[in-house]
């Protein structure tokens, strides 16, 4: 009988039933906050920050091997994927040519200008030529003065 006295006078509080489309009964519904929801863009910003593989990246698929012809078709492709070292609209004339294949060691042989320095240029076409074909184990410069980023040089 005390327990139906006290439910009655409103000290005690029981639960309501719960339904399909009510909250757990942990959250209180005046003090939980909806979060919202992420756009499709914001989503997409969000994917590209975790690191998502580069076009280029993307673009090398399997390795070749160590051959002349080979290091000439990778040359040429990374004409193509490293674009902005050798875009022929802004007055860049430069080239990268093969000059000696030695076993795991390629030589490169640097002419006319461009927008990077030398090195940056030797060391990013020796890094794609590296991941494409694993067996190089270095890419060297033909001769030092190429290296050279005077106007004078060439």
């Amino acid at each position: 009988m005390a327990f139906a006295a006290v439910l009655r006078a409103g000290l005690l509080a029981v639960p309501l039933p719960l339904s399909a489309s009510s909250p757990p009964p942990f959250f209180a519904t005046s003090d939980y906050a909806r979060v919202p929801r992420l756009t499709a863009a914001a989503r997409a910003v969000r994917y590209r920050r975790r690191g998502r593989p580069s076009r280029a990246a993307a673009a090398i698929t399997a390795s070749l091997d160590l051959t002349e012809d080979n290091v000439r078709l990778a040359l040429e492709e990374a004409k193509s994927e490293l674009g902005q070292l050798f875009d022929t609209s802004v007055g860049i004339t430069g080239q990268v040519d093969l000059a000696e294949l030695d076993g795991p060691f390629v030589k490169l042989r640097l002419k006319g200008k461009f927008w990077h320095t030398r090195a940056t240029v030797v060391a990013r076409i020796g890094n794609y030529l590296k991941n494409r074909i694993p067996e190089i184990l270095e890419v060297e410069i033909e001769d030092e003065k190429q290296l050279d980023d005077s106007p004078a040089a060439f």
